[in-house]
């Protein structure tokens, strides 16, 4: 029996006069993308975001987060044969999925020194987004955050 597909959606959505409208609402736009997992992909996921997001305020943020997801699926999914971008656009917020297939490895948090060169993705999510997680499973890992 294949497992589900990993996807992450937002809990609330905001409507343009303020109120909240049901989390599954559908989003005002949605794009998927996969991307081969190797470090040339990277700025084609980032132009991908931007393209997804143009006239959002947020969308420098997002592309920001999106290239360091995608860089950190690569370098550390090495099993994986894709690396997925979703990016979903709800009214003010920006709900953007980086899923990969593989089996190898866990997200986890890294303490970083001044002059580390890696190890700063987390923590610009952290500072930037809303609010992110990862869900992983059987078949892969998928690692969200949102901005609004």
């Amino acid at each position: 029996m294949s497992a589900a597909p990993i996807t992450a959606l937002a809990t609330q959505r905001v409507r343009s006069d303020g109120s909240a409208s049901p989390a599954h609402a559908a989003p005002d736009t949605s794009a998927t993308r996969s991307f081969a997992p190797r470090p040339d992909e990277v700025p084609a996921a980032r132009r991908f975001v931007r393209d997804c997001l143009v006239g959002h305020p947020g969308s420098t943020d997002a592309e920001l987060l999106a290239c360091e997801l995608v860089t950190n699926a690569v370098r550390h999914a090495t099993d994986a044969a894709a690396v997925t971008v979703t990016v979903a656009r709800c009214g003010p917020m920006v709900h953007v999925d980086v899923t990969d297939d593989g089996r190898a490895g866990i997200p986890h948090w890294r303490e970083m020194r001044g002059d580390d060169e890696s190890g700063r993705g987390f923590h610009l999510v952290n500072e930037i987004s809303r609010r992110w997680g990862f869900l992983r499973e059987s078949s892969g890992t998928c690692v969200w955050f949102e901005i609004s």
